[in-house]
This record gives C-alpha cells, structure tokens and sequence, in this order.
C-alpha cells in the first residue's frame, strides 16, 4: 500500500463507474473523478483504489479505463473491482467488508445516496457524493445524522464553489461591493444525449433541476448566505416524453429568499437538458446578480477558449474545470476546479486522519452535508410545486 508524505495511507472506493467517474458513454471525456483520484495517487495521498458498481462488466470497463489512463499520466492505473463475480449481489457491501476504504466517492444515481452512503458512514468511511446530497430530506436527514454519529468527514462534490469566477462573485456580495443584494437569474441546460443516451436508465428518477439546476442553488447560498423560503415552479414535457422518457425538457424555478434581516431577495433558475446535440459545449451556463449598487455576470460557457476543427466543428472549451495538459515528460497531467474539488476532500480526510482538524469543524468552510441539506430542501419543494402546476411551496426546514 502506497503511503504518502503525509505518513497516512489513504484506500479510495468509488462507487460508480459512469461518465463522470471514467468518461463512460461521452465520446473525448475521460471523466474527472479517475483523473482526480490518479492526480491524488501521484502526489502521494491516495494508495490503493477500488471501484464498485452494480455490473460485472460496468466495474471491469472502468477499471480498463483507469488503466490506460494510468499509462497517459505516468501514473499507476491499478484499481480493484466489486463485484469480482456475476453472483454477488451487494458489490459494495462487499467493497466495505474486503477492501476497507479510508474514504469512498460516491456517483450512483441521486436516489440511491442515502442507501449507499449510510452504510459506508456506519463502517467508518469519510464520503464524497457527487451532487444533490439526496433526492429527499428526509434521505438527507439521514445521511447527515450518520455522518454526525460517526464523526467522519461527509462532503458534496460542489465544484462550482472552486471555479475562480465565483469566487469573484463571493467576495463581491460579502464586501457589499453589489450594494443589496435584490435578485438573481440563472440560465443552464445540457445536450439532449445526457437524458436521452448517457443517463436515459435512469432519467426518469430525477429532473433537469435536481440533476443541473442544483449547482447554482447552492452557488446562491454559498455566496450569500441567505436562507430558502418558498419555491415556485413550472415544467414542460415534449421531446423526452415524445422518446418514452417520462421527465421535464426543461423547469423554470423562482427561489424566494431570506436574508438575515428579513428583506426578501429572488432568484430564477431556468434549465433544460434538450439542447441541441450539435451545439458548441456539454452545456450552456450563465448567471447574473443585481444589487442596488452593482451587476455581476458571468457567462460559465464562453470561457474566451475555442477549437475548431474539420470533424467537430467549433468547439466552446472550459479548461478551468477538468484540464488535461501535456507534462515534459510526454504524458499528460489532469487540474481545475473539478479536479480540485474532489483532491480538497482527500486532503481534508488525511487532515482529520491526522488529528490536524475535526469534521466538525469543518462544517461552515465545506459543503457538507449539513450544507448541502439546504439544496436537497430547494429541490423538493420544487417537485411538489411543480406537480401542484405551480403552487407556491414552502422550502422545508433544513
């Protein structure tokens, strides 16, 4: 077993195996969860490293991946599966009880968090979930009072927090340099492949606001700390459910929210996932937040970096988030925001591993997942508006 510089050897379960763990499905993207945990291997916090998933054969293509990736970075691709056999039936169960992870990363589909990451939390596994925290509150309720039990480190992968022009905005809204604060709208969407192709197994358990939308729910609290009160939304079903799949093309989602001295302050969240296929990005983002004495904008798509090229066109690129750069070396090395986010958790682990800082005390400087209790709050009362044809819904305690 690998031990880093920290003098802690640090064992990483994955559960998952799709697009964001090893590119799956997405033709050029070798993900960002197996890059950031090579990256980490590299620098000597991360040993051994195992995947689980619920297919033999899902476990097997992500550990192939892994390993010819492995040989582009100059770095050992090796990583254990679950399960090893057609027969076994609780891969990670399995992974808890033979592989002994210090720290699992969690990317299963939204509904199957709670069930995945409570047991690992009971065995004494700090845990990353890909984002929402859950589907639910009461999921989320769960996976918060098991990480607070146990004393383990217990995160939501929210990049966006890292991503430089957000932290611009930040520090703009805490300086008062936007005045009051009065309101915000958010416009993202993806490519129809995502729910269409990619993730069409299990597109009908979520929605473009749960699955996307989210991001920037969080992103409006983190910058400003003010609190959700009542939600409103509206949806329309065209394209997917024309295709079988029985879930939103796209939500319009107002936010009413608190600050803490009860003036009201609004944000509107449009998204959608049917995009064309052919459009420049994966996806299409940008916010604005108007104060009384000031306008931030950011458009997250056009980053000021584009390719062209004869087989894929122009091509609108964001190397701010997963970048891969040639090192001297001839290989290739893997950094931004996306990479930094999950390589910060493993760093917090050795941390609380060490006796350096408590997972309390990381509550308030992390999206915990006390914090991200509050987005999974803003998603529910969306889905029961929505399905009340607009109704307005109070965001439940969080």
């Amino acid at each position: 077993m690998t031990v880093g510089s920290n003098g802690l050897a640090q064992s990483v379960l994955v559960v998952g195996g799709g697009m964001y763990v090893a590119g799956r499905g997405v033709d050029g993207y070798r993900g960002t969860i197996g890059p950031a945990l090579l990256e980490a291997r590299r620098r000597g916090v991360v040993g051994r490293l195992a995947v689980a998933t619920t297919r033999i054969d899902t476990a097997r293509d992500a550990a192939d991946r892994l390993a010819t990736l492995g040989r582009d970075m100059g770095v050992d691709g090796t990583i254990e599966i679950f399960p090893e056999d057609s027969t076994d039936d609780n891969p990670t169960g399995t992974a808890l009880a033979a592989f002994r992870p210090d720290a699992a990363v969690v990317a299963v589909p939204d509904d199957n968090h709670a069930a995945v990451c409570v047991p690992l939390i009971h065995g004494g596994v700090h845990c990353l979930v890909v984002k929402p925290l859950a589907g639910t509150v009461a999921d989320a309720r769960t996976m918060a009072d098991a990480a607070d039990r146990t004393g383990v480190v217990a995160q939501v992968e929210f990049h966006k927090r890292l991503d430089e022009s957000n932290l611009l905005l930040r520090s703009a809204v805490s300086e008062g340099r936007l005045g009051d604060p009065l309101y915000a709208v958010v416009e993202y969407s993806q490519r129809k492949t995502i729910p269409r192709d990619v993730f069409r197994g299990w597109a009908t358990r979520t929605d473009i606001f749960q699955y996307l939308g989210v991001h920037y729910v969080d992103l409006v609290h983190w910058a400003t700390g003010f609190r959700p009160a009542r939600v409103t939304a509206w949806g329309q079903k065209v394209y997917l459910a024309e295709l079988g799949i029985d879930t939103w093309d796209a939500m319009q989602v107002v936010v009413e929210w608190i600050q803490p001295d009860g003036r009201p302050f609004v944000s509107t969240h449009i998204s959608n996932w049917v995009d064309p296929d052919r459009t420049s990005a994966m996806s299409d983002q940008r916010i604005t937040i108007v104060g009384t004495a000031g306008r931030y904008q950011a458009d997250q798509k056009h980053r000021g970096v584009q390719l062209v090229t004869d087989d894929a066109g122009a091509q609108d690129l964001n190397p701010y988030f997963t970048g891969v750069w040639q090192r001297d070396d001839n290989g290739i090395t893997f950094d931004g925001y996306g990479i930094r986010s999950i390589g910060r958790f493993l760093d917090d682990v050795i941390d609380v591993r060490a006796g350096r800082v408590t997972a309390a005390e990381l509550q308030g400087v992390r999206p915990t997942f006390h914090d991200g209790l509050i987005s999974t709050a803003v998603i529910e009362a969306a889905r029961y508006s929505i399905a009340a044809s607009g109704t307005p819904t109070s965001v439940p305690a969080a």
